[in-house]
């Protein structure tokens, strides 16, 4: 079975912080999504509209609290301004590994259960961490061993670096380029040949990299 990029959900842990409830959780990633996406906060009224809920007051509430417990910052004489709280301590986050890539031939990529720490600019909705098996993506730096980050989104640009699913059940990371009739997803070693293909699902795009030495 491939990598379904329908079960990834942002699962973004917060370590050394208060832990949050449900919906707390909900109302902070709402808040997170629309940073990263708007650049901005969104207002109260937005956040209990999302949620829907009638009072503003209980996203006030909700605000308070998640600033309480060290998640968020405001000024009150400032509208939209709710921004993410900076790391205290040793924070760090943390998100699924969720399982190996080939960086190749297409095979069935392999699930796990690991967590995987990343720096907090590589932060967004929808991440979630492959491992990547294979050389053919080494002219653009990506090597046997490394993790990948990666943001869930079928609809790349061409030339982002891309997790294919094909023929429902194998996956490959590779460059993307569309055309008319057709994707090509196109390698980073000249071992290896495009892949040319009508049928094939995006799953996401790569964000970053990360790369752990052995010592």
């Amino acid at each position: 079975m491939g990598v379904d990029c329908s079960v990834f959900v942002w699962h973004i842990e917060y370590v050394n912080k208060r832990p949050l409830t449900k919906r707390q959780k909900e109302i902070l990633d709402f808040i997170c999504a629309h940073i990263e996406d708007f650049g901005y906060s969104p207002s109260y009224r937005e956040i209990a509209e999302n949620f829907d809920l009638s009072s503003v007051a209980t996203i006030a509430e909700y605000i308070n609290i998640l600033e309480q417990k060290g998640y968020l910052k405001k000024d009150e004489a400032q509208a939209r301004s709710i921004r993410i709280a900076p790391d205290t301590d040793d924070s760090s986050l943390k998100i699924p590994l969720m399982g190996t890539i080939k960086a190749g031939y297409p095979i069935e990529a392999i699930r796990t259960n690991e967590i995987l720490e990343i720096p907090r600019d590589m932060m967004g909705p929808n991440i979630f961490a492959l491992m990547v098996k294979g050389d053919s993506m080494v002219d653009d730096g990506i090597m046997d061993g490394d993790y990948i980050i990666v943001e869930k989104t079928n609809h790349p640009k061409n030339g982002d670096i891309v997790v294919a699913l094909l023929d429902e059940s194998n996956v490959t990371l590779k460059r993307y380029y569309k055309t008319d009739r057709m994707v090509k997803l196109q390698p980073a070693n000249s071992n290896y040949k495009p892949i040319y293909t009508k049928n094939v699902y995006i799953q996401g795009k790569v964000k970053g990299l990360i790369r752990k030495f052995a010592g």
